[in-house]
């Protein structure tokens, strides 16, 4: 009996040696599942409890740094049957968020993000057209991914500003979007600026179909080219937008 206590023993001591000392890598899955697949992963450091990532961008130029993302392992999560990370990203993307796997759903919390609208360009071919600039922040208290997504909170776009615009930047908007089955819906208020738009829309998982519905117009003559290409006249000197974008 003494002698199979000891193989326990070792045996124990073995497998918390063996996670002690796992590699990030191991934890790779979890750390980047549902990246879009232009993002790729490079320079992994650390072990599943403490570590570092860096994030590139694959672009039809070349690669470029998006964010290094260190993370550390979170107790807590594990109450609920959940392995949990707290995230620090730097570089252009930046912020902090925690994050919590279980074997049906993603959860973030505590989510503070922000980078340069050109970003969305690499990681939305879409948005490649626009040519936007200025400054996105995202920020949730709670959300939940997976086959029942759920959740709340506010993207804001600061300094807006399109290539075609004759008037740079065009404003700062919010953006607050609630998060459930069958997409994201969301509702557009103006904080500031020349351009003017209110209204909502709503993303759909299935096809990746953007719409929105809403009204947008002017302050002053020199943004009157670009408020005449979008939409339909309203009566008011602005114009009704209405449509629906595959992205």
């Amino acid at each position: 009996m003494r002698k199979i206590g000891y193989v326990l023993l070792a045996i124990l001591a073995y497998t918390i040696f063996l996670l002690a000392t796992a590699p990030a890598r191991v934890a790779l899955p979890y750390l980047t599942q549902g990246l879009p697949p232009v993002v790729g992963v490079t320079d992994v450091h650390g072990t599943i409890w403490d570590g570092r990532v860096d994030l590139i961008l694959n672009t039809a130029t070349g690669t470029q740094a998006l964010s290094r993302v260190r993370f550390a392992f979170t107790p807590s999560p594990l109450f609920r049957g959940r392995i949990g990370y707290a995230l620090h990203l730097t570089g252009p993307v930046q912020g902090h968020m925690q994050t919590a796997f279980g074997s049906q759903a993603q959860e973030f919390s505590d989510v503070a993000l922000s980078a340069p609208a050109g970003v969305l360009a690499s990681l939305v071919p879409a948005a490649q057209n626009f040519g936007p600039g200025g400054h996105l922040a995202l920020h949730a208290r709670d959300l939940v991914w997976g086959s029942r997504p759920s959740g709340r909170g506010t993207l804001t776009w600061t300094h807006a500003a399109l290539v075609s615009a004759p008037l740079n930047p065009l404003g700062t908007y919010d953006a607050h979007f609630v998060l459930a089955a069958p997409g994201v819906s969301y509702r557009i208020r103006t904080r500031s600026g020349a351009l003017i738009v209110t209204g909502h829309g709503r993303y759909l998982f299935a096809g990746s179909v953007l719409s929105f519905e809403g009204d947008v117009h002017g302050q002053g003559l020199r943004l009157g080219g670009l408020i005449q290409n979008i939409g339909v006249p309203d009566g008011r000197g602005g114009r009704k937008v209405d449509f629906h974008m595959p992205l």
